[in-house]
Order: C-alpha cells, then structure tokens, then sequence
C-alpha cells in the first residue's frame, strides 16, 4: 500500500486514531506513555465520553477537537491538541480541567464521588520560554516540603516544537509519542522507532487506512484547508501590524520634526510621509 504523509496533529486524523473502541490499545499506550504509569499503575481500560469525529469548520475558524475518558480506576482523562496559540492558554487549560472535574456530580451530590481529572495538553507552539523542557506536568504541592496534598489535579503541556532527537536508541516512550506527533521526523527516523515501540507502528500503518476512507478523508481535508487559511490569516495580520507600526513610528517622528520648527519637505524627506499627511498632523498640533 502508498505511504501517505499524514498531519499527526489534524484534529479528525488524532480523534480517529485515540478515540475509538478498536484502537483501546493505542490510546492506553499513549496515556501510560505520557504519564509515565507501569506495573500496577498502569492504565489498563478506557471508556470514551464522546466518541464523535465531527471537526465543525466553521469560515477562517479552526475547531478544537479533544478527547474524554473515564479509566479503569474511574480516573478522568482529557486530552487536547492545541495547534494555534490561544490568548491565555494556561487559563483555558484550568477551565477545561475544571469542567471534567465538576462535570462528575450534579446538585446536591457529595464531593467525595469527585475523582481525578488528567489534563494533557499537546501543543504546536512553545508556552513556556523560561525552560527547554518539552513536557511540563503540574500538581497541587505543599510549598514546604513539596508534596502532593491534592491529588485529584493534574495537568500536562507538551511543547512538541522543544521537541529534538539527540539519540533515537535512548528515546523514553513517552518521548517515541511526541515524535511521532512533532510532524518533525523523517520517514526513516519514524520506522526505525517503530521497531522499537509496535503501537507507533500500528499508529503509522493507520495513516494509510484512514485516508483511504472517504468520509475521514473529506474532513481532514477540511481541517487542513482551516488550519491554511488560520495561518494565512495570522501571517497577514502579522504584516499589518508591522506596517501599522511602522507607519505609527513616521508620525511620531514628523510631530517631533514639527515641534522642531522643521520645514514640511524636510519632514517629508526624512520619514515617507505625504505633504498631506503631515499638514494634518500640524493641524491636529495646532489644535
């Protein structure tokens, strides 16, 4: 069969592959993974909250998609992917934490039926610029000794851009995850860590599958085209900021400039703007 190149981080393909019944494996390989949970810790169940693949485009908006789970031992998983930036990401991760947290009893039920709530959050952009690590994880800790009091939180962020390979041999398996979920790696770099780890391999062999499905198939274009025009629009709101600056800065200069009792041509000369353009500023100095 045709290898074809997958976006591991478009939102219908990474639903697809961790939340469905068929491939419990995979996505209990993934969170045991990235959780760093073995032996008796592990993660050996899973129950899907919301199993529809429905990206909801909407014009010049990217959907986020994300996937709920109730595990073995009733603990409650939510894992996003988050390819742009948002404003204020760390508030929104607490918010939707927040959300499967309360969303376990109604009114009137008593709080110790509330059981813990695993946030992974999966990042296409850097978050946190004062360390190089590519996972964070986050609990709630005594400040004097440092130990976990409330262990119903917890919360990670995956910096796939920190991602790099020093050594494929050494790689953890959480970190053989985060590659193959960089879009980073080579074709031979992915092979030679799916000899290593057979649910990467079963991952990478699903690529083909799903985009021989035309249903999965017409939405992931979708998502593609949104994820295009997202970044389109942000490149050319990028540049109108820069050239709004700039023009902010030419005027700035021409009232000094005006303020200095220089000639218009001269003003003109030295900062691009119109002859009109800078009679209206004196206009406005004027005033």
């Amino acid at each position: 069969m045709e290898k074809i190149k997958v976006n591991m981080l478009n939102d219908v393909f990474f639903k697809s592959l961790l939340c469905d019944d068929r491939h419990k494996e995979l996505t209990l390989n993934f969170l045991n993974s990235i959780l760093n949970r073995t032996g008796d810790e592990a993660f050996y169940d899973i129950e899907f909250l919301d199993k529809e693949i429905d990206p909801i485009i909407e014009a010049g908006k990217v959907s986020i998609l994300d996937i709920r789970a109730k595990m073995n031992d009733d603990t409650y998983v939510n894992v996003e992917v988050q390819i742009a930036k948002p404003v204020d990401m760390k508030k929104r991760a607490m918010f939707y934490w927040s959300k499967l947290y309360s969303y376990q009893i109604g009114k009137g039920e008593d709080y110790s039926l509330l059981k813990d709530v695993i946030s992974i959050n999966l990042l296409n952009f850097i978050l946190f610029k004062e360390h190089k690590r590519c996972h964070s994880s986050c609990h709630i800790t005594d400040d004097f000794d440092k130990n976990t009091v409330i262990k119903d939180f917890e919360m990670h962020f995956i910096e796939l851009p920190k991602f790099k390979i020093s050594d494929i041999k050494r790689l953890k398996k959480s970190e053989k995850w985060f590659a193959l979920f960089s879009n980073r790696c080579t074709d031979e770099e992915l092979e030679e860590i799916a000899m290593s780890e057979p649910s990467i391999k079963k991952a990478l062999e699903y690529q083909n599958y799903f985009m021989h499905d035309e249903k999965l198939r017409y939405k992931y274009e979708l998502q593609e085209k949104a994820i295009r025009d997202y970044n389109s629009s942000m490149r050319a709101s990028k540049q109108e900021g820069i050239q709004e600056g700039i023009q902010s800065e030419r005027k700035t200069i021409a009232i000094n400039l005006l303020k200095a009792n220089m000639s218009i041509d001269f003003i003109s000369q030295n900062t691009g703007l119109s002859e009109q353009e800078i009679l209206l500023l004196k206009k406005s100095l004027d005033k």
